[in-house]
């Protein structure tokens, strides 16, 4: 198929890559930052403009991959007709670009993407589609580069995107807080590696209310007041520990 994509992000960046990769064309790349545009474009071979009025007319799907704030103003802007539209975002909802055309749909990658990636990691897409027509080209398109697509609602897909923000963006941070800790009390980092790599490794095995150890689910007061009394310099984090050992507590013990 003939692509253009609107956006020049991880998600512009890595569905350029698997669509060049699997034998698509990516006809145009589009940016308000003109660099940006052609960055990517020349990494696609394909043509690049700052201009959405330059746009390219000819191409099979239209992907909007640009922020969820920058959604909005496309709606507003861009006028494509009956060509097929989607735009990839997990917490916007369908009707959000039902002015641009009368083809719309949604090709949301479940997963977290950095443009800086080598080797994409296995990517979930969660399609939906104004009508039968638009989920059909999808589905195609979608099936090209992924082994798991699943067709959602708008409300499904904004669910799935939370459960992703706990997984993923929560989990992270919270190893970035222990990182930060390790540093300011000059303990090596690295020694914690096994740990969350076996973290992780568990999951691939059983499910994770089964795997869960530590203080909190034993109900250990004087380990958790022994930590508490450590964080007491970081009224956040040590709030953070209260509530996720709060947590733990009630959901093995309700």
């Amino acid at each position: 198929m003939d692509i253009v994509i609107v956006g020049t992000g991880n998600v512009a960046h890595c569905f350029g890559q698997l669509l060049k990769i699997h034998g698509h064309q990516v006809k145009q790349v589009i940016s308000r930052q003109k660099a940006h545009a052609q960055e990517l474009g020349e990494m696609l071979n394909a043509a690049y403009t700052d201009d959405l009025q330059d746009i390219n007319m000819e191409a099979d799907i239209y992907l909007l991959a640009v922020s969820d704030s920058a959604i909005a103003g496309l709606n507003d802007q861009l006028r494509l007709g009956k060509r097929f539209v989607a735009h990839t975002a997990g917490a916007v909802p369908l009707e959000a670009i039902s002015r641009i055309s009368s083809n719309t749909g949604v090709v949301y990658p479940l997963q977290s993407i950095r443009k800086e990636t080598k080797s994409y990691p296995p990517i979930p897409v969660m399609l939906e589609a104004s009508n039968d027509d638009v989920l059909r080209r999808l589905q195609a398109l979608a099936q090209s580069i992924s082994s798991s697509v699943t067709v959602t609602t708008s409300a499904q897909r904004l669910k799935y995107h939370l459960t992703a923000v706990l997984c993923n963006n929560f989990t992270n941070h919270l190893i970035a807080q222990a990182k930060a800790y390790c540093e300011k009390e000059q303990l090596d980092f690295s020694l914690l590696q096994p740990i969350i790599k076996e973290t992780f490794d568990r999951l691939e095995k059983f499910p994770p209310e089964a795997v869960q150890t530590g203080p909190a689910l034993r109900q250990d007061e004087n380990t958790m007041s022994l930590h508490r009394e450590l964080l007491a310099g970081n009224e956040y984090l040590q709030l953070v520990y209260q509530v996720m050992s709060d947590a733990i507590y009630q959901f093995h013990h309700k």
